[in-house]
């Protein structure tokens, strides 16, 4: 699999974890006969948010380990309205829909995580390409997710990969919000994570800074940010806090 690196299109402001390094994916070849109006039909076939080949964005690429490429689509629709689309290739090489989420995805510009990238060339670095760029053996990918609503508007990653032919979706967390509350108040909440351990025992540390903005002018007041932090260990496929005792 790659890993998605669809932040770029977020505000300066925000930045990928510093210590995981993204490679750029081998590009799988595409079936000449599949275009757009074959893939839309591909997908419309079981999709409940059917899709027109007009506004649809895709592109192959191998997500998982088997040989054959998977096809990852788009659709945008009105505003922080989309849809997010995997599809899996067939023994008789037509594809079926495996995935559906509700991602208003900014752009698709799929990448590999690859957390021993910075050794790559090193003689002493003996891990098996396989493994090169997977956490707890999952190939891991992100995508991230422009939603909102009245007086909200937020970006958000999510973190899944493929197993046994269906999505499973690791943790998804804010990256940015900005939102009004009653009274007039405005907030901005920026947010990032970082993993650690990724071959071992994965925990994914995630953290939020919210301050109060001037609601005329939008620059943050004096008032102090606030920043909660979240810890949550890789634990039955997914990140998630520890059990209270």
């Amino acid at each position: 699999m790659k890993f998605p690196q669809l932040l770029l299109g977020i505000a300066a402001g925000i930045a990928l974890p510093g210590l995981v390094h993204a490679v750029a994916p081998v590009a799988a070849p595409a079936p000449a006969a599949a275009d757009k109006i074959q893939i839309a039909a591909w997908i419309n076939a079981t999709a409940q948010q059917k899709v027109t080949a007009e506004s649809l964005s895709f592109q192959f690429i191998n997500l998982d380990d088997d040989k054959e490429p998977e096809i990852v689509a788009k659709e945008n629709g009105a505003v922080h309205i989309g849809n997010f689309y995997i599809l899996d290739q067939l023994p008789d090489h037509h594809y079926a829909l495996i995935a559906e989420k509700p991602w208003n995805v900014p752009q698709l510009q799929l990448k590999r995580w690859d957390v021993t990238n910075y050794e790559g060339g090193s003689k002493w670095n003996s891990a098996d390409p396989d493994q090169v760029g997977k956490v707890a053996g999952k190939r891991l990918f992100e995508t991230i997710d422009h939603t909102g609503g009245t007086g909200l508007d937020v970006y958000a990653a999510h973190l899944w990969y493929l197993e046994k032919g269906s999505i499973v979706e690791a943790w998804s967390g804010v990256l940015q919000e900005t939102s009004f509350a009653p009274g007039g108040k405005t907030y901005r909440t920026i947010g990032s994570y970082q993993l650690t351990g990724q071959e071992g025992s994965p925990v994914l540390y995630h953290w939020l800074t919210q301050q109060e903005l001037d609601p005329e002018t939008m620059p943050p007041l004096p008032a102090a940010p606030v920043t909660k932090t979240e810890i949550l260990p890789f634990a039955d496929g997914v990140f998630q806090a520890s059990p209270s005792r």
